[in-house]
């Protein structure tokens, strides 16, 4: 059973609790919602800054998980690589799909430290370009939380542009599970190759910002200028 609960924080940007549902009473006057007055304003507010724990006994976790992947779909993804895969590009592919869905989409979002503590990945922050408020991260910046994390050691770049020029190239045709292929410009992408699903398109892990706003498995082209070696 998966439930997603979307916290949408009451601050003054417009993915706002107060912001949304003052729309929709104005585009449902049906629904005969009332509006916000500042006496229910302020105890929400009152109600969030609260210890919960201290208060309720209850805790509350902020990460944002949405269609982790079960054991047995993180197992078939495993049977994908080459049976002579090093052990350092096995650990980066397990937890790179380990984090499938742990980890919100967030424009310009950089990694504080290695897995998940010091993160904070789907607690509150200002609103990004397209109004997401949970902290998270973009695609270069998921690279790079993959290999420290997994490696042990940060990687020399973090952004789109950077990546693009770390390891080495490789050709299309040799790119192992781990190797990155990116995508520079308006829009700019970054991807971790998984496997081949057809002559000319292959599976990826990435840290999507369409529809799905989380790291995702996609099947793709993915006919980009670079084609990079970060581990042997």
């Amino acid at each position: 059973l998966h439930i997603t609960a979307t916290v949408t924080g009451a601050s003054s940007s417009e993915k706002s609790l107060f912001s949304i549902a003052e729309g929709v009473a104005a585009a449902e006057p049906e629904a005969g919602f009332p509006g916000w007055t500042e006496e229910h304003k302020n105890a929400v507010r009152e109600l969030a800054a609260q210890d919960w724990k201290a208060a309720y006994g209850l805790t509350v976790s902020s990460t944002y998980i949405s269609n982790p992947l079960s054991q047995s779909e993180m197992e078939y993804y495993l049977s994908l690589l080459p049976a002579d895969i090093s052990l350092e590009r096995r650990r980066l592919i397990r937890y790179a799909l380990s984090s499938v869905g742990k980890v919100p989409y967030y424009w310009g979002g950089k990694p504080s430290a290695p897995d998940y503590d010091g993160n904070h990945f789907g607690s509150l922050t200002a609103a990004d370009e397209k109004g997401r408020t949970m902290k998270g991260l973009d695609c270069s910046g998921w690279i790079s939380w993959v290999y420290w994390s997994a490696l042990g050691k940060r990687l020399q770049a973090e952004s789109t542009d950077g990546l693009a020029g770390c390891g080495t190239a490789v050709a299309r045709e040799d790119l192992k599970p781990g190797d990155i292929i990116v995508r520079l410009g308006d829009e700019g992408h970054v991807v971790m190759f998984l496997s081949w699903e057809s002559e000319d398109r292959m599976k990826v892990v990435h840290e999507s910002s369409g529809s799905v706003n989380n790291v995702t498995i996609s099947t793709m082209q993915a006919s980009w200028p670079y084609y990079r070696k970060l581990i042997d």
